[in-house]
């Protein structure tokens, strides 16, 4: 190797010089620099390439909305119905030709059940007529083991003298009236037909002689009469208790 002259050593170091200022260039520093460079323009101008539109998933699709369904229109529109205003046409009222004399009472429905809580009765009701003793004469049929109501007199509700009877005590048909001679007046008879219940309250208590077929008198209110053979044991006597509708 030649010896490093003090002429030499100032020619190496131009050349390093030179070798330095060309690597600071501005060219040289854009290509040390280009992940920069590039990534100022990114955020500069939008990239160009085609941007894929997002698919909807199944989750996200719309679900199905469940259409309500119409309600049932009423048989009888509610403004066809007569109002109390408007009143009955004249054709309305000759429907039906009225007959002369007295309206008829339309047939009340049977009574099927009385409940008396007070002196703890609950029995059904069977329909009661006439029949002929055995001495051919003409008498009510009874009830075993339940309350009679007499047939061809009001019934439930309706205005006129509803009959109810049975035994206060009966070897073959039981005692369904045992504690009727209890009943005070206030309390509470409750009759059913297959529709509805009605409730009458005690408005008196009386003895009287079995003659005395007053007590099947019509009425003009809804009445209820309710009646047994009294003292027990002997049956000389009838128990009579009227009640009125409430």
């Amino acid at each position: 190797m030649a010896p490093v002259t003090r002429r030499r050593f100032l020619l190496l170091s131009a050349v390093a010089l030179v070798g330095a200022a060309a690597c600071s260039s501005p060219e040289a520093a854009g290509l040390r620099g280009s992940g920069t460079v590039l990534r100022a323009r990114d955020a500069e101008a939008p990239s160009a390439a085609p941007t894929v539109e997002a698919v909807p998933t199944p989750a996200a699709l719309p679900t199905a909305v469940p259409v309500p369904t119409a309600a049932p229109e009423p048989i009888v529109p509610p403004d066809a119905l007569p109002t109390n205003v408007a009143g009955s046409t004249d054709a309305e009222m000759h429907v039906l030709p009225v007959p002369s004399g007295k309206p008829p009472i339309a047939a009340a429905l049977p009574a099927r059940r009385v409940v008396i809580p007070t002196i703890g009765v609950d029995s059904k009701i069977i329909q009661l007529g006439t029949k002929l003793d055995r001495r051919g004469q003409i008498a009510w049929e009874t009830a075993p083991f339940a309350v009679g109501q007499h047939k061809g007199l009001a019934g439930p509700g309706q205005n006129g003298n509803m009959v109810l009877s049975g035994h206060v005590s009966s070897p073959n048909e039981g005692g369904i009236f045992h504690h009727l001679p209890e009943l005070k007046v206030g309390e509470g008879v409750i009759v059913s037909t297959d529709e509805r219940q009605y409730l009458y309250r005690v408005v008196d208590v009386k003895t009287v002689t079995p003659d005395q077929v007053s007590v099947l008198d019509q009425t003009p209110d809804p009445t209820a009469t309710l009646i047994t053979c009294v003292p027990d044991g002997i049956y000389s006597h009838r128990l009579v208790v009227t009640a009125h509708l409430v």
